[in-house]
């Protein structure tokens, strides 16, 4: 007669896993799966399970190594293993069961495989599916599996994980940023760069201007500023003295980067702190330590969830007082206000992978580069988007176009839509027509 084998497990996502070890247990006898009830999954593990109880006792019983399938307990003890008469219980090398060696065998588990994983693996095919549209804009642009991994009920005050995370995330910003403060809110980038400006910058301004972004910072600025602006090819003309120098590093709008060794050097002769829009440099050029104060958002070169906007400085710079509350540097610091948690979170997933999907970055700005060479700009090009000169059109309707605020010639497009892609496929999904 026969001896009879039971193999216990959920088998909430059935794999090659289980397949493989029911099929060793079938070389000790007749195989009895004792299979978790719904109840105890969601009781253990506290979720409910892929397929209810009926539907993974179907499948099972479908598979030619298994003679029955019976309902178990989370854990199994000899009375289990009496109940249904069994020899021996066959076990993966993670064994908790409550059963005598005598009565126990361990098999080793197959590597590489496990529920958790398959759920990995579905989320990613998940989020790779809702990327499907191409975005050529700055941002945010698409929505990351590094982004979602770490999204959960999060609090700023009290919530143990939440400020471990959002730890990570501030020293993270400290290291690429060069500076020595940083102060998160929840907003875009837009809101950090006026409360930048109301926190800082007075007296004398000069404004360089490149473009949409550059020009717009006048309007962020607090009325008591004496603003002289500045066309970014005439800043060498000039010799007066200022209190602070402004400008925007990556002017997206004309997709044009600034030399910011050249601006400070200009702001060191003229006397002046240096002011820096960073929402399109940062997490992707150099030299961000050269500002005293910078302002930018979580989700371009940061490659974060939209919602989280950052202010940066040197500790040495110490912020004027205000009158508001909402709009105060240290209503921001203090955490007064309801912060960015599920966009610090989505920062916190990207953090080991950032440098890749740099990388990414880099190999979708290298293609349009080598394509439409002799359509590019040949200087003064940042690494988020590149000028055409010419228009692109979409080949399908699944590409959105960037529509810049500025009057230009030509098109710009950003290089973010497809990071999630060690291959870059750009190139087939546009046209430019010279």
């Amino acid at each position: 007669m026969k001896k009879r084998i039971m193999v216990d497990m959920s088998a909430t996502l059935i794999h090659h896993g289980h397949i493989r070890l029911l099929k060793k247990a079938s070389e000790y006898g007749s195989v009895i799966v004792g299979l978790t009830t719904d109840d105890e999954i969601t009781s253990k593990k506290k979720y409910q399970p892929e397929l209810a109880f009926e539907y993974r006792k179907e499948l099972l019983e479908s598979i030619k190594y298994v003679s029955e399938v019976v309902p178990t307990p989370w854990l199994l003890d000899e009375k289990i293993l009496d109940q249904y008469q069994i020899d021996l219980l066959v076990h993966g090398n993670d064994n908790c069961n409550l059963i005598n060696k005598e009565r126990l065998k361990i098999l080793p588990r197959t590597q590489g495989v496990s529920s958790e994983e398959i759920r990995k693996s579905g989320q990613r095919a998940i989020t790779q599916i809702n990327n499907q549209k191409l975005m050529l804009t700055p941002g945010p642009a698409l929505v990351l599996q590094e982004n979602i991994n770490h999204l959960k009920p999060l609090f700023g005050r009290g919530d143990d994980e939440y400020t471990a995370m959002e730890n990570s995330v501030v020293e993270w910003i400290k290291e690429i940023s060069g500076q020595d403060e940083v102060v998160m809110a929840q907003g875009s980038a837009t809101f950090a760069l006026e409360l930048a400006a109301h926190s800082f910058v007075k007296g004398k301004v000069l404004l360089i201007s490149t473009g949409y972004y550059s020009d717009r910072l006048e309007r962020l600025l607090p009325r008591t500023c004496e603003v002289t602006v500045c066309k970014y090819e005439d800043i060498q003309n000039l010799s007066e003295k200022f209190d602070w120098v402004l400008c925007a590093y990556t002017e997206t709008s004309i997709a044009f980067k600034s030399d910011l060794q050249m601006i400070k050097t200009k702001a060191d002769e003229c006397g002046a702190k240096l002011y820096v829009d960073s929402t399109g440099s940062i997490g992707l050029e150099d030299g961000h330590e050269l500002a005293d104060v910078m302002a930018f958002s979580s989700c371009k070169g940061l490659f974060g969830l939209a919602g989280a906007c950052f202010v940066a400085h040197k500790s040495a710079l110490k912020p004027k007082s205000s009158d508001y509350f909402y709009f105060n540097l240290e209503t921001q610091k203090n955490k007064m206000t309801t912060g960015p948690y599920h966009a610090i979170a989505s920062l916190y997933g990207v953090i080991e992978s950032h440098n890749l999907l740099k990388k990414r970055v880099v190999n979708s700005k290298n293609k349009i580069l080598e394509q439409y060479k002799n359509i590019v700009r040949d200087k003064n090009q940042p690494l988020l988007c590149t000028f055409l000169e010419g228009q692109v059109l979409a080949n399908d309707n699944r590409v959105v176009l960037y529509s810049p605020r500025s009057e230009l010639s030509g098109s710009v497009i950003c290089h973010l839509g497809e990071i999630h892609y060690d291959e870059i496929n750009i190139i087939e999904r546009i046209t430019v027509q010279c």
